[in-house]
């Protein structure tokens, strides 16, 4: 009987306890915001003259600290009414361009960078920040594409004229390169050779013979080559001597590439990121679109884009110059209004081929994006006829170098 009671007591006992937790309600998970507190710099998405603006997170607010190049204020309340929906998942207010707030989504991935999806279609509903901002290098290296070739042909008679349009192909290396060619014969005949870009059918980039020069019975040619560009030549018995015919000749020609990894930026709109505190190399390979290679024509100029992150002076330090080019150099805001300048001469003459020199704003700089431009000048062959030992032009070869910081 004793035992029976203990039973029954037992089995009350474990009814109450199931009771008791059935009752109770399972308490929900809690998010909090502390992922997110701290600076956000914005750096993609699909409104690129946004990016560079900090943000900085304090509790459910995120507030406008640097707007960078965007036209937001400084103090104006970007993200608002932020709050966890899940695991680095939130829901908050996005300030947008019209000074409305819409709904949006932040994603915290695990690479530590923040998505930002607006409920809202237009330029700026998706977007990538970091915590920390990595100044940007548009640098895209690529293999040059060097290559040798050679045509035949046979003049029949003196005076005859062969046309070979687009012999010389259009290369892809985006910092262009030269070609060198060269026309010789079997026969001792003094050859004429003209050159012409297929884009344009008046004038030439070089014609002539090599009479008068060490080696009379071959001409040969080099120039600067813009991408994308291909170039005709034409073969001509130009003077008659007592030889059999017919004559044959051949046409030898070469490419020589140069990897600018920052083309192409010949106008402000292609302006290439660079880092700051770094050497940059670049070419001043000013090639020939059409038959003539003017001063001041786009391909004579780089342009280049730095951020400032605090109020500062901006220099620009020429590192190398080749000797057979000038460089001029400009700061200019985006919307490209030129700043004042002072230049400090480093070594030679900052009028002259080679010389270089600092350039520095003459006043500091709120934070934002600048434009660094270079204009290629001096001497600047861009053609050459090789005899009577003409050699290839410094800039052909050698880079130019420099380096942007900021001061004080």
């Amino acid at each position: 009987m004793k035992n029976s009671m203990k039973i029954i007591c037992l089995l009350l006992l474990s009814l109450l306890v199931s009771c008791s937790s059935d009752n109770e309600e399972t308490a929900p998970p809690q998010y909090t915001l502390d992922n997110i507190q701290g600076d956000w710099y914005r750096v993609g998405g699909n409104n690129p003259n946004n990016n560079g603006m900090l943000v900085n997170v304090v509790d459910n607010t995120g507030t406008i600290v640097n707007p960078a190049n965007s036209n937001f204020d400084t103090g104006a309340i970007k993200w608002k009414s932020i709050v966890a929906t899940q695991s680095d998942t939130y829901e908050h207010k996005e300030l947008g361009s019209d000074d409305q707030y819409y709904d949006a989504t932040m994603k915290l991935a695990a690479d530590d960078t923040l998505r930002v999806s607006v409920s809202s279609s237009g330029s700026g509903n998706v977007q990538k920040w970091v915590r920390q901002l990595a100044e940007q290098n548009d640098c895209s290296p690529y293999q040059v594409g060097d290559y040798t070739a050679m045509k035949n042909g046979t003049w029949a008679q003196v005076n005859d004229e062969h046309n070979y349009p687009g012999l010389l192909s259009a290369v892809t290396d985006a910092g262009g390169g030269y070609y060198t060619v060269k026309l010789t014969n079997d026969s001792g005949v003094i050859p004429e050779m003209i050159i012409k870009s297929s884009d344009d059918p008046n004038g030439a980039i070089t014609s002539g013979t090599a009479i008068g020069s060490q080696n009379e019975t071959q001409r040969k040619s080099s120039f600067l080559v813009h991408p994308g560009v291909s170039y005709d030549v034409d073969a001509i018995y130009s003077s008659y001597i007592n030889v059999d015919h017919p004559v044959n000749y051949t046409i030898e020609y070469s490419f020589t590439g140069r990897m600018d990894c920052y083309e192409p930026n010949d106008f402000i709109e292609e302006a290439k990121a660079i880092p700051k505190n770094e050497s940059i190399e670049a070419y001043a390979i000013t090639g020939y679109k059409l038959n003539y290679n003017d001063s001041g024509a786009p391909q004579t100029f780089d342009y280049y884009k730095v951020q400032v992150f605090e109020t500062a002076k901006l220099q620009m330090e020429l590192l190398q110059v080749p000797t057979s080019i000038k460089l001029n150099v400009n700061i200019l805001n985006p919307d490209g209004v030129v700043l004042g300048v002072n230049y400090d001469v480093i070594s030679g003459d900052i009028n002259e081929d080679g010389g270089r020199f600092y350039t520095t704003t003459n006043q500091s700089l709120p934070p934002g994006i600048y434009i660094i431009k270079v204009e290629i000048s001096g001497s600047r062959k861009t053609v050459i006829n090789q005899y009577n030992n003409e050699t290839i032009p410094d800039h052909w070869n050698t880079p130019y170098k420099f380096k942007v910081t900021t001061v004080q």
